[in-house]
């Protein structure tokens, strides 16, 4: 059960936000901005472009996210990668500022497309998936910023508001979708929805209501950021092998990677050093873009049209393990890890007595499941382990560039959203940014 609408979202994305259409039905390039009644005949378009404009910053987010925690280094030249890498940026330099205003201008024409579809449709939006789509788009963009964003507005031209309170926003917000979905018959927004609220659950705090979501959710179902060829894959452009190799697999990662001329070897477990198929890397012996670095190139995805997933089954009963391991029940956390590695052939984990042994477990569990998903930085975060993962980094390497004290754990706002904002302070000593 994959949500996968690869054929329209694009396409209804340079409909409904390109410049210069016919008889000048759509006159402008910025979906915050548009205000042309004649859009109301585009309804299809716009919720498809409202959908695909939250999907088309997830490849910056993956790359962006790994860099900041353990996952990649940088292997080139951007000053972004390497300031994010090093843990040096602040507000007003970070290089996620472009992901942060992409996400609000989704949030935002969510916001005005569902208003739109009420207004064109009247009664008959209540059971229209459009209304579905676009809710639930709004919610996911809610989401995304409340996960990597330490403040952000929850309104247009609004105050600002903590992470806390973003993902809470996520909450009513998923709320309203699934009730749309509902009333829609569309089970695929109502599942990508539970999905999305357990994740906001879990990045909240409320284990057991994020638990009840995620047992909501079927085996094999995913909701995926669409790619294609025109719309390519920002992960596999920068991180793999004949690309642009500008970020590549951290070398704490290296001596678990079988050296291999051939592209189909694995990152083998941390715990059991067998070699995982969730974590599918590549090298060749050759060095990245620096010409000094050698350069492990991730092959989750291999081709440029490779969709990333946002939400996913899998991922889903790693909620419902950490709701266990939340309460001390380590022999529920244990079954459901033990279930996930059999797919995949892995060996069972035995029971953990103590609660690093368990964290342990579930941490790795997390960093194969969600491998290349840009999820690795948030756990590191919420667990409070950025600055003891650095540290023994550094200790083990001696790297100096990546000190374990002081290193951001989340990013900053975008500098553009205070500076046009005239209810937040642009005051750089005021912006906030959590570091260990």
């Amino acid at each position: 059960m994959k949500m996968n609408r690869n054929s329209g979202i694009l396409g209804s994305i340079l409909i409904a936000l390109s410049v210069g259409a016919c008889d000048d039905i759509l006159t402008v390039s910025d979906p915050q901005a548009y205000t042309s009644s004649d859009l109301d005949f585009a309804l299809p378009a716009i919720a498809n472009g409202v959908e695909g404009t939250v999907h088309e910053v997830m490849d910056n987010f993956v790359v962006y996210q790994s860099l900041l925690g353990d996952v990649y280094q940088h292997t080139g030249t951007w000053s972004g990668y390497d300031e994010t890498d090093h843990g040096r940026f602040q507000y007003g330099t970070s290089a996620m500022d472009g992901t942060h205003n992409s996400w609000l201008r989704a949030r935002w024409f969510a916001n005005d497309a569902a208003d739109r579809i009420t207004r064109v449709m009247e009664g008959a939006a209540a059971t229209d998936p459009k209304l579905a789509q676009v809710k639930m788009s709004e919610a996911m963009a809610d989401l995304m910023i409340g996960m990597t964003f330490c403040e952000s507005p929850l309104v247009a031209s609004g105050p600002t508001a903590t992470d806390t309170q973003n993902l809470e926003q996520a909450v009513a917000n998923f709320g309203e979708a699934i009730s749309a979905a509902k009333a829609a018959n569309s089970s695929e927004f109502e599942y990508a929805s539970i999905a999305g609220l357990a994740q906001a659950h879990l990045l909240l705090g409320n284990y057991a209501s994020a638990a009840a979501e995620a047992a909501k959710i079927p085996a094999g179902f995913s909701y995926d950021a669409v790619f294609n060829e025109e719309d390519r894959n920002w992960v596999v452009l920068v991180t793999t092998k004949g690309f642009n190799e500008a970020a590549g697999l951290m070398y704490k990662w290296w001596p678990k990677i079988d050296k291999t001329t051939t592209q189909s070897s694995y990152m083998r477990d941390p715990l059991t050093d067998e070699p995982d198929p969730r974590m599918p890397v590549y090298f060749d012996g050759e060095v990245a873009t620096d010409n000094e670095t050698p350069h492990y190139s991730q092959y989750k995805y291999a081709l440029e049209n490779a969709d990333i997933p946002m939400l996913h089954s899998d991922g889903m009963r790693l909620i419902e393990a950490e709701a266990k391991y939340r309460t001390g029940d380590y022999a529920g956390m244990t079954t459901i890890l033990n279930t996930l590695r059999a797919a995949v052939g892995l060996t069972a984990f035995a029971t953990p007595t103590d609660d690093a042994t368990a964290q342990s477990y579930l941490l790795n569990e997390r960093f194969a499941e969600h491998f290349m998903e840009g999820r690795r930085r948030n756990d590191l975060h919420r667990f409070g382990l950025m600055k003891s993962v650095f540290a023994a980094l550094n200790g083990g390497a001696g790297d100096s560039e990546r000190p374990a004290t002081g290193r951001p754990t989340k990013f900053s706002m975008s500098d553009s959203e205070p500076t046009y904002n005239p209810n937040i302070n642009n005051d750089l000593t005021q912006r906030c940014l959590p570091k260990t």
